[in-house]
């Protein structure tokens, strides 16, 4: 299970009303999932990837598009490192309130400009008006025409520009349906054969991604693939680790309080997360491609 379930969602996934009422509590809290040593560590290694993937020497003239980027953390993580404007694209209204809220407090109004719309039908980011695209935590696994999201960024992209897009890891779920829930042999057949996992009653059915099938959907979209990542491979979040309040500690959340184990676990990661045959153990699977 991914935190990618407080990003995105499409309505075409959820009615109005149960959409609203995931987002409204949801987008008070999410900010803090960082305080979560499990996923303050995927945090560094997405941030590691990207860092590596993107250019050092953007400028103001280059643009960054947040693809499902929610109440824009990574906008202003991104900033830190990166000169150029923002786009921040979300489908939630909750999420684009609290991000126009962290935004201004950031000081980034002059450089961001956020859009409330649907990722497979960007009607308001004209074609090759981007420099790089981010999706992470996974937008694409809630979107119904993935592969139309897919294509939508694809022609927003100028040539040679790069996008970095996350989505839930398929192997991963079927270990984590056997191991921590027990899920009935029905629900194994269903998850392995139609590639979507349902996580609770509230959180509509998401597609979740190979590194094969991640990569066929960018390459059919128009994309040249780079090297697809797992994020973590190693590392297994516990329950608590998904606690809406994120107060709660996982025991190996509690382990990655030790900062030595803390640095050789995301050494280890960063080793081995991109290798073709190990970047399948993802909780999510983060692929990078150029138009």
């Amino acid at each position: 299970m991914s935190r990618g379930l407080i990003i995105y969602l499409s309505h075409k996934n959820m009615d109005k009303i149960a959409f609203d009422n995931f987002f409204k509590p949801y987008a008070k809290n999410v900010d803090q999932a960082e305080n979560i040593l499990f996923w303050q560590l995927s945090d560094d290694i997405i941030f590691e990837i990207i860092k590596k993937s993107l250019p050092d020497n953007l400028s103001e003239a280059d643009v960054i598009l947040d693809a499902g980027g929610g109440t824009g953390r990574w906008v202003i993580k991104l900033s830190k490192v990166f000169s150029s404007r923002f786009i921040l694209y979300d489908l939630s209204e909750d999420m684009l309130n609290q991000a126009k809220e962290n935004i201004g407090s950031a000081g980034l109004n002059d450089r961001v400009k956020i859009i409330n719309g649907d990722l497979a039908a960007m009607d308001r980011v004209a074609d090759e008006s981007v420099s790089h695209a981010v999706s992470i935590y996974s937008p694409i696994s809630f979107i119904q025409e993935k592969g139309k999201a897919a294509a939508e960024l694809c022609r927003v992209l100028k040539p040679g520009g790069r996008l970095l897009m996350m989505g839930h890891g398929y192997y991963n779920a079927i270990a984590s349906k056997i191991n921590n829930y027990r899920a009935s042999a029905e629900e194994l057949r269903r998850l392995e054969s139609e590639h979507a996992v349902k996580w609770a009653p509230h959180v509509p059915t998401l597609n979740v991604f190979s590194r094969e099938t991640m990569e066929k959907m960018l390459a059919d979209a128009g994309f040249k693939i780079v090297c697809t990542y797992g994020v973590p491979v190693f590392v297994q979040p516990g329950m608590e680790d998904f606690d809406p309040e994120n107060k709660k500690q996982s025991p190996v959340s509690q382990a990655l309080g030790n900062p030595d184990f803390y640095q050789e676990v995301f050494a280890l990661e960063m080793k081995y997360n991109g290798h073709p045959d190990i970047a399948n153990r993802g909780v999510n699977i983060f692929t990078v491609v150029e138009k």
